[in-house]
């Protein structure tokens, strides 16, 4: 969005709150089948396999950042994206319906095929999201300003968190009364009801139409991959994100570690869900502010700090309190990585351009999230849950040294691509 293009405060409210709606429903949605505690019991009950678990992952991210490349340059061409962002958003929302009838006909009887119907289902889920990411965040650099767009996520994540955890521990009395299958059928049902409901602002939303001047002809995906020795800016911080995955290979495994080794049964890993729930309200809040007020440079540094405690702990860890501040603390990184590292790349480009960039951008970042997933698996099973949460550990801390060394804050950069505001 260029400063000659800003919002009133009428619209910027109506679309502020739409966005709020939106963000907060699909968290709340995603407490019934967090991907970092409840999917991993859910593929638990199907097979041993660790590298099933590490799969969860890895589907989910390859998902999220790699499709957008093929859709971005088409979606940087349209004057207005609101109509794509709703329909893709509506098959990401009955693919993960589907799974609710699948583990009742499935379940009890079929357990590969219920495993095979799962991934299938999340591959679509995932890969639908991942096509409609650089229409959603087209949508919201056209519609909310730079410097608010960190206390949006902020709102939104805080109340996800709070109606996430009554979502999780709501999860924990399916699990507790209908057991295997009926309480995750239970779960994937909530779960797409309440991001169903809370996604229909989005069409809502006062998208300005984009001038015919400002728009770019559809660009080969493969040309568009050139953005990245534009920009160092992005090259470093791809790199950054690559190192830090490392530190995310370890905390996928997180879960497993406290029911293989330190015992935990459901109903605690309910409870875990709640406390990764409530951090996440505290966590979106945290960065969302400090992204504003100082920079997503230092939302992300204070980020992967999170990372580097919540590995060490996890390495350490002598019983199940100890996992508590673990999962609560990984979440501060995961959210602040989350956030941080998107609205960075779109104050690198103007709004017109947002598509491509954050395309692009899942294209860099994509393989590394997506394989060290399922090499944690393999690694877990050679050497250990805790030698596995120490590569973790020291790839957060590399993260650390490149955010430190070679990132700049755009705002603060002369001949920024989108200088909207100046920190402070």
């Amino acid at each position: 969005m260029n400063s000659d293009q800003r919002p009133d405060r009428r619209d910027l409210r109506w679309n502020f709150s739409a966005g709020v709606i939106d963000a907060a429903g699909w968290g709340a949605g995603m407490s019934f089948v967090s991907a970092t505690t409840m999917l991993p019991l859910f593929v638990r009950q199907l097979t041993d396999s660790p590298i099933a678990v590490g799969m969860i992952q890895a589907v989910m991210l390859f998902g999220w950042l790699l499709p957008g490349i093929l859709v971005s340059g088409r979606i940087d061409a349209l004057p207005k994206v609101q109509r794509s962002v709703m329909w893709i958003a509506g098959i990401e929302r009955l693919a993960l319906f589907a799974l609710a009838p699948c583990c009742i006909w499935f379940g009890a009887t079929h357990p590969d095929a219920l495993l095979a119907a799962f991934f299938l289902a999340w591959f679509i889920m995932n890969c639908a999201m991942g096509a409609n990411l650089p229409g959603y965040y087209k949508l919201i650099a056209k519609t909310i300003p730079a410097e608010y767009r960190g206390r949006l996520y902020g709102v939104a994540g805080a109340l996800s968190g709070l109606v996430g955890m009554g979502g999780a521990l709501l999860a924990g009395w399916f699990l507790e009364h209908w057991a295997f299958p009926g309480g995750f059928a239970a779960c994937f049902l909530a779960a797409s009801l309440i991001q169903t409901a809370t996604v229909f602002p989005l069409g809502l939303m006062r998208e300005p139409r984009q001038p015919a001047e400002a728009r770019h002809p559809t660009v080969r995906p493969l040309a568009q991959l050139g953005l990245i020795r534009e920009d160092s800016r992005m090259l470093w911080l791809c790199v950054a994100v690559a190192v830090f995955s490392l530190n995310q290979m370890g905390a996928a495994f997180y879960t497993l570690f406290a029911i293989d080794r330190l015992g935990a049964a459901d109903a605690e890993v309910a409870r875990f869900t709640a406390a990764v729930t409530g951090g996440r309200a505290i966590a979106y809040l945290l960065v969302g502010w400090v992204g504003d007020r100082f920079g997503n440079r230092a939302a992300l540094q204070m980020s992967t700090a999170f990372g580097v405690v919540a590995a060490v702990l996890a390495w350490h860890a002598p019983n199940l309190l100890w996992m508590y501040p673990v999962f609560i603390l990984n979440e501060f990184a995961v959210q602040g990585w989350g956030v941080c590292t998107m609205n960075y790349v779109l104050e690198l480009c103007p709004a017109e351009r947002s598509a491509t960039y954050t395309a692009v951008f899942g294209v860099f970042t994509g393989p590394f999230r997506v394989l060290l997933p399922l090499v944690g698996g393999a690694v877990a099973a050679w050497l250990g849950y805790p030698q596995l949460f120490l590569v973790g550990a020291v790839g957060a801390v590399g993260a650390m040294l490149l955010i430190a060394l070679r990132l700049p804050e755009p705002r603060l950069a002369v001949g920024t691509r989108n200088p909207e505001r100046a920190v402070g």
